[in-house]
């Protein structure tokens, strides 16, 4: 009989912790949201100091759901882990691939993107695209973003690299936009997004990693992971990620 009340003391304790987020949220009025500076055509900032972009868009759908309004908090992307879970904001929407070492410390949801890992180059440094299989050993200074899964696909990938790092993506392309490193190494979507951006880079078309992007929220908010992954999934088959997609990731024309 102990053990009967036990498992029901649990479950009911379990069921008023894993429902505080999203109650929280509405009886707050705000959803914050962490996100770093910048990952356009994801998330970035206008000339205004409005925050624009493909995922902005995503969350305001989603506080206006909520009946709330939607507050960025914006770190380093090397201490935005730890700022969830010190509990500065409720959730991280922040193009984060879903990894093995992540989700020891966040649960993460299903994702909402799937993109790659390519290489940036300019054009006078290369004639051509250069190819993983003809530079991977070569002494090559590779501008990455510190902490990301660019970072770390770059000195898994190119052993004999010197690995130059950086708090924002738009530093690391610089780098190679002004002839400082030989190569970027960055996901997809911000590959295309730079190469628009800068007329001496061209993004790689040679997909060095295969990666999943999801929204990490602290361990343990089942009912808020349950939540966020239904909205996830009404925003893919309502078509909503395809048509912003579209707006961001092919229409869209940055300026420098």
């Amino acid at each position: 009989m102990r053990r009967v009340w036990l498992v029901v003391l649990l479950v009911v304790f379990a069921g008023l912790v894993f429902g505080s987020l999203i109650d929280d949220i509405r009886a707050s009025g705000v959803l914050r949201v962490g996100q770093d500076a910048g990952y356009m055509p994801l998330y970035g900032t206008d000339i205004d100091g409005n925050r624009i972009g493909l995922e902005v868009e995503l969350l305001q759908r989603m506080a206006d759901i909520l009946g709330v309004k939607l507050e960025f908090v914006v770190v380093n992307w090397d201490g935005i882990i730890p700022a969830l879970m010190a509990g500065k904001f409720d959730i991280i929407w922040s193009g984060m691939t879903i990894t093995p070492q992540r989700a020891l410390r966040v649960d993460f949801s299903i994702p909402y993107l799937t993109v790659g890992q390519v290489i940036v180059y300019s054009t006078k440094e290369f004639t051509e695209e250069p190819r993983y299989g003809d530079i991977s050993n070569q002494k090559l200074k590779i501008a990455v973003q510190l902490g990301t899964t660019g970072d770390e696909a770059a000195r898994r990938l190119f052993p004999n690299a010197n690995i130059l790092t950086f708090d924002s993506m738009d530093e690391a392309a610089f780098q190679v936009a002004s002839g400082r490193a030989d190569i970027m190494v960055i996901d997809s979507i911000y590959a295309r997004y730079v190469a628009k951006k800068y007329d001496a880079l061209k993004a790689g078309t040679e997909f060095l990693t295969q990666e999943d992007l999801g929204v990490a929220v602290r361990k343990g908010d089942l009912e808020a992971l349950q939540w966020i992954n239904t909205y996830i999934q009404w925003l893919r088959t309502a078509g909503i990620v395809d048509e912003l997609q579209q707006k961001w990731f092919v229409d869209y024309e940055p300026g420098l």
